[in-house]
């Protein structure tokens, strides 16, 4: 794979998350391609309780407020820090009371999954709902755009059409208004009142409605677990027998308008920089930031749900429950709160884990290394990025290049090891890499990029597509996905190589063209042109005339042309062709084959706040982020 290194100037960037530490292991030379033994030795439940109890206590710190970690499959409650303001306190939920609005809005009409409103920033009938905080410039909000961006326009509009009882009958079957009965607590049954309605109600303010932290807990959980209302219990998990209190329905309809608006606050909303969409967990959530009542300080929620993947997110999938209080903050503070405990929920699973191994060629030392493949992922992210510093586009990066070296274990099978260090696979840098890249690798660990089939897909990148991402069929003459088949991309033309210019002496291109039997014209060339173009811009077919002819495919030309002259002569195949005098003129743009993953459009994406899924979901459209059987790589 040609993969060649973008000369994007870019600042260092710091980093202040864990590094993680990439080993190269000598020794002798590898006889054969390293079998994967992914088999995974997870910890008991206690020792899950415990890290799970370990990281909330630390992730909340000295703040005041609480953090309720639940299974939402049974009610019982892992991990809780301060009990008693969890259970004992009720407080206005702000914003994470908008998936419930949205589903009491759904269910009586109030809404359709299409009504959409525009936001013009700010709701003026009342001071009690707070201005919007989302960007101005967007389209007029559905449901779930609405709930991702969580604003208070739309549904402080959907509070004044929204019926009191219907909202309230919604609230009580999902548990608001009594207690949890949770075991030995000095319980708050919270407030639900009548008769006190009124349209900030909607956004969670005001005194309609006020929550416990369980309570909220609870709910989330019901929402997304089919519909079933535990009974909390702090109790071990062996032997646990859980207890409904209540089904609710939720119908797969409105589950997925929900799904999809606290996916979105993660990626793209409230939620976006606490980066949750960067754990191997697929999270979805919701923020809140409400006024005190009787207070004008404002207080944060956060409620999210992790699933294993964004291919498994059926009820029976949701595997934890998180819900973070601050007495003093914003609902984005709290989301960063709730971090750590997810990705607590991360590290557990990957306890005693053995890493699939492959065996690297070092082609200049001659010499065969064996490694994790986190590993040899961490050192073609060296190579490949050594320079970036957006931290989600580095991601992007990990995510392609170990969806390649997953797919294509074995490629140098005849050879004695799995991978050369060169453009053929993927270079490989042999170094420690800086704590921003290995971060990267660290936080994506175990994620691909999977088809429609839920199989591993061909992950191709190169430094600048000048564009549009390179047609696989035109540039190499073989068929492919349609993922492959070329995107515009708008994001790259800021740099380095959008846009370049090559002058080569008539004499000096002939000498390089005779280097090779199927350019051979002879001594001079009389005429150089192209003759046939892809859909993408890129030169499929060239004409060469001279004491002979020849024709031959763009990209063989450019290859031609590189090896003897050097890689930075003709970047890419996506040039013109014109003659001014003894010499030819190419301009062109792009740097490399332009197939897949374009890397300066995916620095400019991600410095444009656009997630690592996002950026991926562009250059690999109809393939999603997730995870592989760890026993069948390649598949």
């Amino acid at each position: 794979m040609n993969l060649l290194r973008s000369h994007l100037r870019l600042a260092l960037a710091t980093s202040v998350a864990l590094c993680l530490a990439f080993v190269v292991f000598r020794g002798d030379f590898v006889d054969t391609p390293a079998k994967p033994n992914n088999r995974i030795v997870p910890p008991s439940a206690n020792e899950m309780d415990q890290r799970l109890q370990s990281a909330a206590a630390t992730a909340l710190g000295d703040r005041e407020g609480a953090i309720v970690v639940l299974d939402p499959q049974t009610g019982r409650v892992p991990a809780v820090v301060n009990s008693q303001l969890a259970f004992g306190e009720a407080f206005p939920p702000g914003s994470t009371i908008k998936p419930f609005v949205t589903l009491a809005a759904l269910r009586s009409q109030t809404i359709k999954p299409d009504t959409r409103i525009r936001c013009p920033g700010k709701y003026k009938r009342t001071h009690a709902v707070g201005a919007c905080s989302h960007p101005r410039k967007t389209g007029p909000f559905d449901p779930a755009e609405a709930l991702a961006y969580s604003c208070n326009y739309y549904f402080a509009t959907v509070g004044e059409r929204l019926n009191e009882d219907d909202f309230a009958r919604t609230l009580s079957e999902f548990g608001f208004g009594r207690t949890t009965e949770i075991d030995g607590a000095n319980e708050s049954a919270g407030v639900l009142a009548r008769d006190r309605w009124q349209p900030e109600s909607a956004v969670g303010e005001g005194a309609f409605l006020q929550v416990t932290p369980i309570q909220m807990a609870l709910a989330y959980a019901a929402l997304f677990n089919g519909g079933k209302l535990f009974r909390p219990a702090i109790a071990p998990a062996p032997d646990f027998k859980a207890q409904l209190r209540t089904e609710i329905r939720v119908d797969d309809g409105e589950r997925s308008i929900l799904l999809q608006g606290m996916r979105g606050a993660v990626e793209f909303g409230t939620a976006k920089n606490a980066h949750l969409d960067s754990l191997p967990a697929y999270v979805i959530g919701k923020t809140g930031t409400a006024t005190q009542l009787q207070g004008f300080r404002s207080q944060g929620w956060f409620g999210g749900i992790a699933f294993p993947s964004s291919t498994q997110t059926d009820p029976a999938d949701a595997q934890l429950a998180v819900l973070v209080y601050l007495r003093q903050g914003h609902g984005a503070e709290a989301a960063e709160v709730a971090r750590s405990i997810f990705q607590a929920l991360e590290d557990t699973r990957k306890t005693k884990k053995d890493s699939t191994q492959v065996s690297v060629h070092q082609v200049t030392e001659n010499r065969t290394y064996r490694m994790a493949l986190e590993d040899y992922v961490a050192g073609v992210v060296d190579a490949e990025a050594s320079i970036e510093d957006e931290p989600e586009a580095i991601k992007a990066l990990a995510i392609a290049a170990r969806t390649f070296a997953l797919k294509n274990l074995g490629r140098h099978k005849n050879d004695g090891y799995d991978f050369c260090s060169t453009t053929h696979c993927q270079r490989f840098a042999g170094t420690e890499a800086r704590p921003a890249l290995a971060n990267a690798v660290k936080a994506t660990s175990g994620l691909v990029l999977l088809d429609d089939q839920q199989q591993l897909i061909d992950a191709y990148f190169s430094a600048s597509c000048g564009g549009v991402t390179a047609n696989i069929k035109t540039l190499w003459g073989v068929d492919g996905p349609e993922y492959l088949r070329g995107v515009q991309d708008d994001y790259c033309n800021s740099g380095a190589h959008y846009r370049w210019t090559d002058v080569i002496a008539s004499n000096q291109l002939a000498n390089a063209l005779r280097s090779d039997p199927r350019t051979d014209v002879g001594q001079t060339i009389r005429d150089l042109s192209v003759t046939r173009y892809d859909e993408t811009g890129r030169a499929e077919l060239l004409s060469i005339v001279g004491d002979r002819a020849r024709t031959i495919s763009g990209w063989e030309f450019k290859l031609i042309v590189g090896r003897a002259l050097g890689w930075n002569v003709l970047k890419s195949s996506r040039f013109s062709i014109s003659r001014s005098g003894s010499k030819f003129v190419f301009r062109g743009g792009g740097f490399g084959h332009g197939l897949g993953l374009c890397q300066e459009g995916s620095h400019a994406m991600a410095q444009r706040g656009l997630s690592f899924q996002q950026i991926l979901a562009h250059y690999f459209p109809g393939t999603t982020v997730g995870s592989v059987a760890s026993d069948e790589p390649g598949k």
